[in-house]
């Protein structure tokens, strides 16, 4: 008996010691990570197209430019809507914002285009057309994602002549601005087809216009509303 009592001594030992050897431990790592402050910003490419853009998709037939230039302009002889001047090309300035949470508005102003002796271009010749599009892309590397649909209380500027002061292009919802993806169009369109007018008041550029070269700029602007 007190050989078996000895055996069963050691044994418990055993067991013991093997079941503190697994006891657990434990080291706490501090992790950190700072949001900048930050202000609203945009950044934009503009796309020239001569296609019409038949499929309402600036990114196709379209080729990116710095710049605006509209070329020489042609001239239509067709009965009910002859007399004017147009251009074929129209521009897309495609605007990406980056609002960091703040409601935000984005607006275009132009004083028109003159040429050096001082004559305009007629202001309602100049078309100004905001979009926005539910499929534009953002893209990352590795995937991208459609931006979705606008934003409850969110607001579209309307067509309008593209001369004037703080033409409205977007305005984010109220609590939160989210970043979003806005096309502008500017042209110097005939009428479309059945007469269509781009806006209300357009009215194409008339064949007594003086020849020469017109020049001018326009201003976007993203300010926290």
């Amino acid at each position: 008996m007190k050989k078996i009592s000895l055996w069963l001594l050691v044994l418990s030992a055993s067991l013991t010691i093997t079941a503190g050897a697994w006891a657990a431990t434990e080291e706490v790592i501090s992790v950190t990570a700072q949001i900048p402050e930050a202000s609203p910003n945009m950044s934009i490419t503009i796309l020239k197209f001569t296609d019409g853009n038949p499929d309402n998709n600036p990114w196709t037939n379209s080729a990116e430019e710095k710049w605006m230039n509209f070329d020489t302009l042609t001239y239509i002889m067709n009965g009910k809507n002859a007399g004017f001047f147009y251009s074929p090309a129209a521009f897309c300035v495609v605007i990406f914002t980056d609002p960091f949470g703040k409601p935000y508005e984005i607006k275009s102003s132009s004083s028109g285009l003159a040429s050096p002796s001082g004559v305009s271009i007629p202001k309602n010749s100049f078309a100004f057309t905001p979009v926005y599009s539910s499929d534009d892309l953002w893209v990352w590397e590795g995937g991208s994602a459609k931006q979705g649909s606008m934003p409850s209380g969110a607001r579209l500027g309307s067509p309008n002549s593209a001369v004037g002061q703080n033409l409205l292009i977007y305005s984010s919802e109220s609590n939160i601005g989210s970043a979003r993806i806005l096309q502008v169009y500017y042209s110097l369109p005939p009428y479309g087809i059945g007469g269509t007018s781009p806006f209300g008041g357009f009215a194409p550029i008339p064949l007594t216009q003086p020849p020469d070269t017109y020049t001018g700029t326009i201003t976007l602007t993203m300010a926290v509303k």
